[in-house]
Formats: C-alpha cells, structure tokens, sequence
C-alpha cells in the first residue's frame, strides 16, 4: 500500500459523500433516519462543503513529496480516528438510527490504513 492509493481512496470517497451531503442533504441524513430539520440540513451542506474540499486536497496530495504526504496521513488519521469517535456517539446516543456501521467501518479502515502507512511501514524497510 501507498499514500497515493489511499489518498485518492480517500479522495473519491470523500468528494462523493461531499456531494450527497451538500446537494442532496435530507437523502443524505434519510439514510441514517437523521431529522432533516433547517438547521441540520444547513450544516449537513457545510459537512459535505468540508467533506469535498478534503476530497480535493487529498486528490492532489496523492503526487506531493513524501514529507508532504506523511504529514498529511497524521492529519488523516486524527481525522479518521475523531470521525470514528463522534459517529460511535451518534450512533450510541440514537442520534445514528440506522446504518451507523457505514461510517464506522470507512473510519477504521481509514486509521488503520494511515496507522500502517505512518507507523508500521516505515519499520518494514528496517
């Protein structure tokens, strides 16, 4: 495995959710039987405004030099393991009602593929 595969992995997962959640927000939180009140939509659409631009940054990031990609795996994996962490809450204070392993699943293979890439790897070519 390499950064630049799971950057652009990264990249298209985040860009596509980025664009369900900013264009199509009441589908977006239907899926995991959220209220699609005002506010919650407007900030679904920030999320997926957040979301996209991430997306972007990771697609180009894939062909940056290597201190550039470490740096932006340890950005990555903080924000895999702090996603992990709120959705785990959603999903145990009934916030999440349904489908809450999708994220799950997407944020622990994410902080383990930036773990490996950042702690585990670098020990291999020892």
């Amino acid at each position: 495995m390499s950064y630049k595969v799971l950057f652009a992995l990264n990249a298209i997962i985040a860009v596509a959710a980025g664009l369900v959640l900013l264009f199509a927000p009441t589908t977006g939180l239907g899926q995991f039987n959220m209220d699609a009140r005002v506010t919650e939509v407007f900030l679904t659409r920030v999320v997926g405004a957040a979301l996209a631009s991430l997306g972007i940054v990771l697609w180009f990031a894939k062909d940056a030099d290597d201190a550039v990609q470490r740096n932006l795996g340890m950005g990555s994996l903080v924000g895999a393991v702090l996603g992990l962490v709120v959705t785990l809450m959603g999903v145990i204070g009934g916030t999440i009602r349904v489908n809450g392993w999708i994220p799950i699943v997407v944020f622990v293979l994410f902080a383990l593929g930036y773990g490996f890439m950042l702690f585990l790897k670098p020990r291999m070519k020892e």
